[in-house]
């Protein structure tokens, strides 16, 4: 029942224990497992300081591995650390976990750990896959993995988790503490019908086990084809989402697997872990629309973007718009992420003359719609030549006369033998390089 499979016999462990009966049945199973040596293993525990009851946890840890003698680290949670961790969220559980995971993120990097060992079980298992259908979101996997790898906002670093227990029930534990009159502590609010999850532990008192692991099991080989169909679609598409392969595509499942990806494949994946299957939904119509232009903001600071053939997740700040003034006494300017500086004339972007001061570098489609390109107006030329959203809100470089002189290099390509600026061109002798 015990996945010791899991786990290197040379290797050094970290045990979460938290004074339960799940982590103290873990624990003592390690430690009476004679082929694995308990000095590989320390255990770690959290003290919130947010129950009353917190240090009688702490306490039965504490005697467990005194009478044992085995490495014990205890970290008590501060305000100071409370408030540091405020800004990933203010919600006390998610709190809780980024807390107890940067620490034993710290432990394993430190005494050189493989990896955490959590005391997730059978019951765990199950309360997440109904969690997971309730919720009705996109998921990497129904239920528990055995194994699976923690990212610290934080730390900026990584641990691996492994769940070696996923096939042990509670009651088995509790029996098996009982049997061998072995002392627990009992959180309280585990009781209480304030987290979704303690409504869920409560109502699964009622539900058949196997028929759930059943339909658990359904739901990952639906998943892992999906999964398969998406990867070999990320390589037939160099990693992109190609609109007219996209299209071709007739499962909406299949579609909205291929995005959960992208954002994944772009580390991105956490703007929409939390979010419902509604809104993979509402993205996969937005692909599927004939509107050759769509914006739509994931959230504050980022956009899905679709333009003609391109599908971009982008900052919002790249279609922000920005202008900035050179004069003829400025050797450096900023655009955005470009740096505009003086070159030469071996090496340049764009040339001037003097009398084209002061120039004004812009992606304000108000500032360029008296721009006329192939006898039409800039915003009329864009959609004809079916300009992207991204070029569009690149950067165009204007002289005093409102002349277009330079531009994005994509547009630049296009347009350049079609302007005709009236300055003479052995006068520029005022050289500039973008990068």
């Amino acid at each position: 029942m015990m996945r010791y499979d899991l786990l290197k016999p040379d290797r050094k462990y970290i045990i979460a224990v938290s004074g339960g009966p799940d982590s103290i049945f873990l624990l003592d199973n390690i430690y009476n497992n004679s082929d694995l040596n308990i000095n590989n293993f320390i255990v770690c525990f959290v003290n919130y300081q947010k129950r009353e009851d917190s240090y009688y946890d702490q306490q039965i840890v504490e005697q467990y591995c005194q009478t044992r003698k085995i490495k014990l680290l205890v970290k008590t949670v501060t305000p100071a650390d409370y408030l540091q961790y405020q800004k990933l969220s203010h919600n006390f559980q998610a709190i809780a976990r980024y807390l107890r995971y940067d620490f034993f993120l710290e432990v394993a990097k430190q005494y050189d750990c493989l990896a955490v060992l959590i005391a997730h079980n059978l019951t765990d298992n199950i309360e997440t896959f109904l969690l997971q259908k309730q919720r009705n979101g996109m998921v990497e996997y129904y239920g528990l993995s055995v194994e699976s790898t923690y990212f610290s906002k934080v730390l900026q670093d990584q641990l691996t988790i492994k769940r070696i227990m996923l096939d042990v029930s509670r009651q088995f534990i509790l029996e098996y503490l009982s049997n061998n009159k072995i002392n627990y502590a009992i959180d309280s609010t585990n009781i209480l019908p304030i987290y979704h999850r303690n409504i869920i532990r409560q109502e699964i008192q009622d539900l058949n086990i196997m028929d759930l692991l059943t339909e658990m099991q359904t739901y990952n080989t639906i998943n892992d084809q999906l999964k398969d169909l998406t990867t070999s679609y990320f390589l037939a598409n160099k990693g992109t989402i190609n609109i007219k392969t996209w299209q071709a595509i007739s499962d909406p499942n299949l579609k909205q697997m291929i995005l959960f990806n992208y954002f994944k494949k772009l580390g991105l994946a956490s703007l929409i872990t939390n979010k419902k299957r509604k809104f993979l939904i509402e993205l996969r119509e937005e692909l599927e629309s004939k509107k050759p232009n769509i914006i739509v903001a994931i959230n504050k600071e980022y956009y899905f973007v679709k333009s003609y053939q391109v599908v971009k997740v982008i900052k919002q700040t790249e279609l922000e718009v920005v202008s900035t003034v050179i004069n003829n006494n400025a050797t450096k300017a900023f655009w955005k992420n470009y740096q505009i500086d003086k070159g030469t004339c071996q090496k340049y972007s764009f040339k001037i003359n003097p009398n084209q001061y002061p120039l004004l570098i812009t992606n304000d489609i108000e500032k360029l719609r008296t721009i006329i390109i192939k006898n039409k107006k800039l915003n009329r030329w864009f959609i004809d030549e079916k300009i992207d959203l991204f070029s569009r809100y690149d950067y165009y470089v204007l002289d005093q006369k409102n002349n277009l002189i330079y531009a994005n290099p994509k547009v630049w390509q296009k347009v350049k033998e079609f302007i005709n600026n009236s300055d003479l061109e052995k006068d520029k002798k005022i050289y500039f390089m973008i990068k």
